[in-house]
């Protein structure tokens, strides 16, 4: 398995500590880091592993582009797009991993649920209502965690800037399936909220987002 990590450092203790857990994981094979920020990039001998893959444009490509570009650049079958101030327990991996290795029928989508609706624990089918956005529908989660394999990713649009990947994803693939409970550590949204902190145009980049999220749920996805 292989893992997706956008970051702009906004919490960078945390992420290196995440970082260090992945590495001493065996079953994770490559960590592909997309660095939005590199002047905030933290000195760490992690970076040192050669499981470590850092991607650099000299620019911030946003995350949704930092999945293209990450899934671009994965070479196992078996991935997992990640926040970088979350961490997702062995646990779910190893719950992943089987799942897919004895389902007969393709996966093409597993995200977090954290819906206390949801009566099913474990990896479970997820029956989407495309009125409405996933993350909502999911208890605010699905997104930070995604597990799919690289054949069935599609290339999220490029004026989907930072919102509206994960349900993009949804969307485009056939079955759709969540994992729940499991154990995720961290301060999600963290990067948006510092951002937003320090001024700058985040809240332009999203709401143009959320005008052309609804311009393709009127018209139809690419």
């Amino acid at each position: 398995m292989e893992f997706i990590i956008p970051s702009m450092w906004r919490k960078p203790s945390f992420t290196i500590a995440a970082l260090k857990y992945y590495v001493s994981i065996k079953e994770i094979t490559k960590l592909i880091i997309i660095d939005n920020d590199i002047n905030r990039r933290p000195k760490s001998e992690v970076f040192k592993s050669n499981k470590i893959k850092i991607l650099n444009y000299g620019q911030n490509i946003y995350v949704n582009e930092a999945w293209n570009r990450g899934m671009d650049n994965a070479g196992n079958d078996l991935v997992c797009i990640c926040n970088d101030d979350i961490r997702v327990d062995k646990l779910a991996m190893a719950l992943v991993s089987e799942f897919e290795s004895i389902n007969p029928d393709p996966i093409n989508l597993i995200g977090v649920s954290n819906d206390p609706t949801n009566k099913c624990f474990g990896i479970c089918p997820f029956k989407m209502d495309l009125k409405r956005n996933i993350g909502l529908q999911a208890g605010g989660l699905f997104g930070i965690a995604m597990f799919l394999r690289k054949k069935n990713y599609h290339q999220i649009p490029k004026d989907l800037k930072v919102w509206y990947g994960d349900d993009y994803l949804a969307r485009k693939c056939k079955n759709v399936f969540t994992i729940s409970p499991i154990r995720i550590t961290g301060a999600m949204s963290s990067t948006i909220s510092s951002l937003r902190k320090e001024g700058g145009n985040i809240d332009e980049i999203i709401k143009s987002d959320k005008f052309n999220w609804n311009k393709y749920m009127k018209k139809g996805f690419p």
